[in-house]
């Protein structure tokens, strides 16, 4: 069931730290594109939830927060943790010196690669996308849906004669919406009928829509109304539902933090002894050749 359930909704794709760039541009595109991106702003919280999220993919800006070795030390970390080994990673970096990026290719061997932030963005986007589809990270759901039964605000409202049927959204994607069944008990609602005028609201938002009934089905103890958005609703509602939707699922991913201690780890000590000791390995190997080469003559 674990595995159809993968491959229905696909892969979740985080990004560690991004910059500006990142936050502004690819990943709002790649949410258009209906992957579900999240963000991941501390390194000290990203373990927490990458292991409640496994076989997701992860893109990591090593720029900041932690210094290069102290990134290789969090990132050496995955694959000796079974519940981060199935994360698939990539590195963002335009700090790295030549040596230091195939470094980190040859002993992380990040899955997702190694790319410059600063290319652009047209690129990057193409390079991302290309990655994301080797992995199947959309699975075969077609468009992203966030649950919004905890927002008391989201509610679908439209007349039925003289009577307004309110009823609350359950999920919801930029085409489409589930809602709990009308409670008004001489509303007739048949697969197919078009209801005209009736307004939509999210968050702060609200909409004047059209919408059709798909379905009405049980889903444990709940009826539901599924309906889809028409057309000439659509476009307008895209970008507006699209941010409304990470927005909650930005902060789903937050509250399952809720009670987890934060990654204490001093990964920048530990990456500079790395330093040090791959240091004095360099110095002794070096001596090595010399004293070597002197026997040889």
């Amino acid at each position: 069931m674990a595995e159809q359930n993968q491959e229905l909704y696909g892969k979740k794709i985080f990004f560690l730290n991004p910059n500006y760039t990142f936050k502004a541009n690819i990943i709002s595109e790649l949410r258009l594109m209906e992957y579900e991106v999240l963000i991941i702003d501390r390194y000290n919280d990203a373990k927490n939830i990458l292991r409640k999220n496994p076989n997701s993919i992860c893109f990591i800006n090593i720029d900041s927060q932690l210094s290069t070795y102290g990134w290789y030390i969090f990132l050496s970390d995955f694959e000796k943790d079974d519940a981060l080994k199935t994360t698939i990673v990539g590195i963002i970096s335009d700090r790295l010196a030549p040596h230091e990026k195939t470094f980190f290719l040859e002993k992380i061997k990040p899955r997702a690669g190694v790319m410059e932030s600063s290319q652009d963005t047209s690129k990057i986007i193409s390079s991302i996308e290309d990655i994301l589809k080797i992995n199947n990270a959309k699975g075969r759901r077609q468009y992203v849906r966030a649950n919004c039964l905890s927002d008391r605000s989201a509610l679908l409202i439209w007349n039925n004669g003289n009577l307004v049927n309110q009823v609350k959204l359950v999920d919801i994607s930029h085409v489409s919406a589930a809602t709990l069944a009308p409670s008004i008990k001489n509303t007739k609602l048949e697969k197919n009928t078009l209801i005209r005028g009736a307004t939509l609201k999210i968050g702060s938002k609200q909409f004047i829509i059209n919408f059709i009934v798909y379905d009405i089905h049980t889903r444990g103890d709940k009826e539901l109304l599924i309906t889809l958005f028409t057309p000439d609703s659509a476009p307008g509602l895209r970008e507006p539902i699209m941010e409304y939707i990470f927005e909650i699922l930005q902060a789903q991913m937050a509250a399952s933090l809720n009670g987890e201690k934060r990654d204490d780890t001093n990964y920048n000590q530990q990456g500079k002894a790395f330093a040090e000791a791959m240091k004095k390995e360099a110095a002794q190997q070096k001596k090595e050749a010399a004293h070597q080469k002197s026997r040889e003559k």
